[in-house]
């Protein structure tokens, strides 16, 4: 992994000359996304399936010999692309589940409430549920109830009013 080198230092009080050498390895660039692309193929390929767990952040580093910042990097990669959702407390898992549904959590959540939203359940400049409440309905993180709203207010659905809540959009908006 990494380690460093210092060259000859001379300690200026006694005139004693020390060498110390520390050798810094670090990966190639790009290496996160050469881990995050064998992922992606493991998953394409069904060794990982939806729902399964990936390796850990420490499984990683030991298996492609990387620090724990470049196993990070690669994951945070798949999560961003939606291939892979966080599980708090628990880890990564490649997205998708039972069949079909191939979403993240936040999408699954975007996807009821925009479905309340069309068949009126939610109607035009009500309130959202709060993050709390989504939070324990779902049983996510407030980061995932937090990009739920954002999937919803990027694809208009709902504005987003900062310190208020999340409001249905309404059909003059």
């Amino acid at each position: 992994m990494s380690s460093t080198a210092l060259g000859p230092a001379a300690d200026t009080r006694g005139g004693i000359v020390a060498e110390l050498w520390r050798v810094v390895v670090v990966a190639p660039r790009g290496t996160s996304h050469r881990i995050a692309e064998d992922l992606r193929h493991r998953i394409r390929d069904g060794a990982l399936v939806p729902g399964s767990l990936l390796p850990s952040e420490a499984q990683l580093c030991e298996q492609y010999d990387v620090a724990r910042g470049t196993a990070r990097a690669a994951l945070a990669v798949l999560v961003d692309e939606g291939v892979v959702e966080v599980v708090p407390g628990v880890g990564r898992r490649v997205a998708g589940g039972d069949g079909a549904d191939r979403t993240t959590a936040y999408g699954r959540i975007a996807a009821d409430l925009a479905e309340q939203i069309r068949a009126g359940t939610l109607a035009p400049d009500a309130p959202l549920p709060s993050e709390a409440t989504v939070m324990e309905q779902y049983g996510v993180s407030r980061n995932t109830a937090r990009r739920a709203f954002k999937v919803l207010a990027d694809s208009g659905v709902v504005v987003v009013r900062h310190g208020v809540g999340a409001f249905v959009r309404s059909a003059e908006s």
